[in-house]
């Protein structure tokens, strides 16, 4: 079978798992595993645009569970010197998980951003049940990487089409189109049904690790719910933007106070809010989503908010 470009370049990350404590044997072989799924792992069928019968599959995709192991394994030694401050502001939130719903959004630097964002949660014992549910917006491109391919299907996801594929496959606008309208009602009703939502809002990895700006068309997916800010500080020293090798470092996530994006009236109470009939700007989605940016960038050092 074919060796990918970047398989040299992956099992140099060994002696970041010695540092971390784990046996060469044991990192070879983890890594190893990842390597020949992401031969044999085919990309989801909804995601094959050459069928368009294809098309009229559910977009989500469950997790599956050997890769979902096989990731806790591979992340968890990586992520020993990792921590997660904030948890109070994730336990506020657990009451509405099943009224209003919930979305994460947070700042994106790696290819892993995804998968260290999950681990964090999941690791903590009383966030475990509810980390499980949580889902995740991903584009077909992310199942195409062959690299990629392996680490998405560690978490649950709702499919959809990006700008690009709609600008690529013109003859399958109408199709991709309703893909995506029936993924935004497919993430509405599981956040009723007390499944979070985590969004990329940049939409794209930070080449330079500052913050770009949160992109408005995705506003829809957060409109009405309590939206959690959270700031990654980390995954890029594990897996930089343009690399294939982990590295082993200190990092962690900070989970900022909860938010509720929608009318002050049918704001849940002692919750802070985002009016978006309070706001003078003339382009009040923007607006919206560049307050949303302020909080993810409050939680991050200087060098890294970017353009908040």
């Amino acid at each position: 079978m074919q060796e990918f470009e970047w398989e040299k370049d992956f099992l140099n990350s060994v002696p970041s798992f010695e540092k971390a404590g784990l046996e060469k044997a044991k990192a070879v072989s983890l890594l190893n595993e990842y390597i020949q799924l992401s031969k044999n792992l085919p990309i989801p069928p909804i995601l094959d645009f050459s069928h368009k019968e294809n098309l009229e599959l559910s977009p989500y995709l469950a997790r599956d569970e050997k890769i979902h192991g096989l990731m806790l394994d591979i992340l968890g030694p990586l992520l020993q010197n990792f921590d997660l401050e904030g948890k109070e502001n994730f336990i506020n939130i657990i009451p509405f998980l099943q009224t209003t719903g919930v979305t994460i959004v947070s700042n994106h630097l790696s290819h892993f951003d995804s998968a260290v964002l999950y681990a964090l949660l999941y690791r903590e014992e009383e966030f475990r049940e509810i980390a499980s549910k949580m889902f995740f917006l991903a584009g077909r491109l992310v199942f195409l990487s062959s690299f990629s391919n392996v680490a998405a299907r560690m978490f649950n996801a709702t499919m959809v089409a990006s700008p690009r594929d709609l600008e690529e496959n013109q003859n399958l606008k109408k199709e991709l189109t309703r893909l995506n309208i029936r993924s935004f009602k497919e993430a509405k009703a599981r956040q009723k049904n007390g499944e979070i939502l985590i969004l990329f809002p940049e939409g794209t990895r930070s080449r330079t690790g500052e913050m770009g700006k949160f992109h408005s068309a995705v506003l829809n997916y957060l409109e009405n719910t309590i939206v959690l800010p959270a700031s990654l500080i980390g995954p890029e020293t594990i897996l930089q933007s343009e690399s294939f090798t982990f590295g082993f470092t200190k990092g962690k996530m900070v989970i900022g106070e909860p938010l509720f994006v929608g009318a002050r009236k049918v704001c849940p109470l002692r919750i802070n809010g985002i009016f978006p009939e309070e706001i003078t700007n003339d382009n009040k989605k923007q607006a919206i989503m560049d307050e949303l940016g302020k909080k993810v960038a409050l939680n991050l050092p200087n060098e890294m908010k970017g353009n908040y």
